[in-house]
């Protein structure tokens, strides 16, 4: 006997399996589609880790010394300290000089002499050796050849404040050399002390020879003053 499922039951049947398929395809695709961003996401590194350009070229000027860091004593340190007037030399600007006549001292047409030099500084000081002695006209102006040196020794003198040293002269006059002198008039003598290049002037009027091939003084090494 053969048994007939009615029209509408088919139907509504068939609508059911089509509902059911739409809803698998639905619910599975879509899954499967969101899944694959969120692994990939996972997997790769974000450039937030990387550093930027902005952050590297802070870091490598921070990192190299300014121009202003660096060291500034090789100014002062090439500075080189004032030394003491010619290293304990006696100077003329330390000195005072004053020509004076020896009791007794001559010889036929000359005349011996002495020059002191006396400590006026506040320091002592040394002066050894000849100084050198010429003499000037009221101008300034050198007459003449300079003094010779008398052969001597030298002895150290050391000059504390207030103390004396002096050099003998032999001075010779001028008037034994005749025409060939050429006679000229002196106001004193300038005088060099020993080892100094700057000079002092010690009055003494009279004539002395303009010719420089004439020498009219020797002059001897320094020694202390006698008491």
């Amino acid at each position: 006997m053969t048994t007939r499922v009615p029209a509408s039951c088919l139907l509504a049947a068939a609508v059911a399996l089509g509902t059911l398929a739409l809803t698998g395809c639905a619910s599975g695709e879509p899954a499967a589609e969101e899944t694959g961003p969120a692994s990939s996401a996972s997997e790769e590194p974000t450039t937030a880790e990387e550093p930027t350009p902005s952050q590297s070229t802070s870091k490598s000027a921070s990192a190299e010394p300014s121009e202003s860091s660096e060291p500034t004593q090789s100014a002062t340190a090439d500075a080189s300290p004032t030394a003491s007037p010619a290293d304990g030399v006696c100077t003329a600007d330390m000195l005072s000089a004053v020509l004076e006549t020896e009791m007794g001292g001559g010889a036929p047409g000359s005349v011996y002499r002495q020059i002191i030099f006396t400590n006026t500084a506040s320091e002592e000081c040394e002066i050894t050796g000849y100084p050198g002695v010429s003499y000037v006209d009221a101008a300034g102006n050198q007459v003449g050849a300079p003094a010779d040196r008398e052969p001597a020794e030298s002895a150290e003198v050391i000059l504390a404040p207030g103390e004396s040293a002096v050099a003998p002269v032999k001075q010779t006059n001028a008037q034994n050399y005749g025409a060939d002198c050429e006679l000229t008039d002196v106001a004193g003598l300038r005088v060099y002390p020993p080892n100094d290049t700057e000079s002092l002037i010690v009055d003494q009027t009279g004539t002395a020879c303009a010719a420089e091939d004439i020498v009219l003084m020797t002059v001897a090494p320094t020694k202390p003053l006698s008491p």
